[in-house]
């Protein structure tokens, strides 16, 4: 019973977390339409470059979280969800309590705005992924997909 509501949740959270990846695509594609328009784009990450890492880091986590590989999917989500937290969150938010304030940041500040929402959404469901999986795997006492 226990751990059909946990794989519920992790269903759900892996659910929430491909909602959070087509947020954070459309605010590159965002980006890059600025760019193109000749405006400042809404982060300091080439648009295009991100898109492309998004694409290539999270389908195939969330694709193994999805087939329940559980220690595979929670290590290596709570490492990546970790350094987003210490590259991305922390810097921008460092940023707004410097003495320059958000105008340090280079590009919009609505993308300043953006990315703290966008992170500050996307980083507590991975590191919540992270633990349903390694504790449903715990319990499991293996790394094999839940049927």
């Amino acid at each position: 019973m226990e751990d059909e509501k946990n794989k519920s949740r992790l269903k759900l959270v892996i659910k929430l977390q491909i909602v959070w990846l087509v947020i954070a695509i459309l605010f590159h594609v965002v980006s890059l339409i600025r760019v193109g328009m000749g405006l400042t784009p809404l982060s300091e990450a080439a648009p295009t470059n991100s898109i492309i890492s998004l694409c290539v880091i999270y389908i195939p986590l969330l694709y193994l979280g999805w087939k329940s590989h559980l220690v595979t999917y929670g290590l290596i989500n709570g490492f990546v969800f970790g350094m987003m937290l210490f590259t991305g969150e922390i810097p921008r938010i460092m940023m707004y309590f410097s003495p320059e304030g958000i105008a340090a940041y280079q590009a919009a500040a609505i993308g300043w705005l953006g990315g703290i929402l966008i992170n500050g959404i996307g980083i507590p469901l991975g590191f919540y992924g992270s633990f349903l999986a390694l504790r449903m795997a715990w319990r499991k006492k293996s790394n094999h997909p839940i049927e």
